[in-house]
């Protein structure tokens, strides 16, 4: 209900601050409520009485120990502080002294419990009967699955099965599961990350003779510059860009982001590149085509340790800014700042992640993005 004061009525009493300015009623008695209200909390809230919130521990409980952990939903691999209480998970707390997430946790990280303890879990089988989900025991699942399966492979042979794994197995669990479809009498078992990294591996292995990353997120801290292209670590591992943004503030590293959309990390950059998808390798090749015709690859350093650069030099001199422009739709004085932002700040990282693995030229994608590491000497490597 809205209140307004009519014509007869008599206007606030007028009260002054502390400079001597009249103020309202009103406003005078909203900064006293303020004034009196932080007074009688900060009285209430001694420093005996301030501590952590925590989930409620169950009774009976033999005390609550910390066990170290690992946060299991992406690759940044953040410290957990897992509170446990008689086998179960009360509560976390990010680790303080982990060298990558430094006490933060991004929203997937806080939640991590609850795979374990949330609402939404399945704790027992469910079957669909009639178009709803009945509960059945873990006995009748086991062996309804298990015939169904066994009558799959007498009459279609082993073969017809097809095992995919996940990222959430650790080494134990995916060791089983070999053994699991082995058992079985096939071979056609796979893990999700087939679409993901085996086109860096193989890119990789190709270029630099090793497919795996070749530093740690916290060399990014003496990054000159960075590039990304293909990720979108704001989303997708948020805490990574702590590190990123520390490069950045400290160093003044300059932050390049080539993407088809304008990404939440994009809104980071100091120069963004929107290619049409699928042109990885073309923007790329333009990149370096500005970066020989202007003679600022490491001529010595190629000398030295790279093999098969000058056919790299053929099929680069193929891509003029007319040729990029054409298949990027990038135009030429963003494809020239960009090279120009890696030529002239070194040492500086290159990153990739799903967004240029997850193509039908994933492996070309990462050759490339290989090869420009190697005539710019690009010290740091992340995918």
């Amino acid at each position: 209900m809205k209140l307004i004061r009519t014509a007869t009525e008599p206007a606030p009493t007028q009260k002054k601050d502390s400079t001597g300015s009249a103020i309202d009623r009103r406003t005078f008695l909203k900064r006293s409520g303020i004034t009196l209200g932080g007074a009688a909390a900060a009285a209430a809230l001694s420093p005996t009485m301030m501590r952590k919130a925590q989930a409620a521990i169950p009774s009976g409980g033999d005390g609550t120990q910390t066990i170290r952990t690992v946060c299991t939903h992406c690759s940044v691999g953040c410290g957990i502080n897992a509170e446990v209480n008689n086998g179960v998970w009360v509560g976390q707390e990010p680790a303080f002294d982990h060298p990558f997430n430094l006490g933060a946790h991004c929203a997937k990280g806080a939640s991590v419990r609850e795979h374990g303890h949330g609402e939404r879990r399945l704790k027992y089988p469910t079957k669909l009967v009639g178009g709803k989900w009945v509960r059945v025991s873990w006995d009748e699942a086991i062996n309804e699955i298990g015939d169904q399966m066994l009558q799959i492979r007498q009459q279609s042979g082993p073969d017809s099965v097809y095992w995919l794994g996940s990222a959430k197995f650790n080494n134990e669990q995916s060791y089983m599961f070999r053994k699991f479809y082995a058992l079985w009498g096939s071979n056609n078992g796979d893990h999700q990350a087939r679409i993901c990294h085996s086109t860096t591996v193989a890119g990789v292995a190709n270029t630099w003779g090793y497919g795996a990353m070749t530093n740690s997120y916290n060399d990014i801290h003496n990054s000159q510059a960075m590039l990304i292209i293909g990720g979108n670590p704001a989303e997708a591992h948020p805490v990574s860009l702590i590190h990123l943004m520390r490069a950045k503030e400290r160093n003044n590293a300059p932050l390049i982001v080539i993407d088809p959309r304008f990404t939440r990390t994009a809104a980071h950059a100091d120069l963004y590149l929107k290619i049409r998808p699928g042109t990885d390798v073309a923007i790329t090749w333009g990149m370096m085509w500005h970066i020989f015709q202007n003679g600022w690859e490491d001529k010595e350093f190629i000398h030295q340790r790279v093999w098969g650069m000058d056919e790299i030099r053929k099929e680069v001199a193929n891509w003029t800014p007319d040729v990029t422009y054409d298949v990027t739709g990038v135009r030429e004085e963003l494809v020239y700042q960009a090279a120009k932002m890696m030529a002239d700040n070194r040492p500086s990282t290159f990153i990739w992640c799903m967004g240029g693995t997850q193509h039908t030229i994933g492996n070309n994608n990462t050759r490339a993005y290989c090869n420009f590491q190697l005539m710019k000497i690009i010290f740091l490597l992340k995918n």
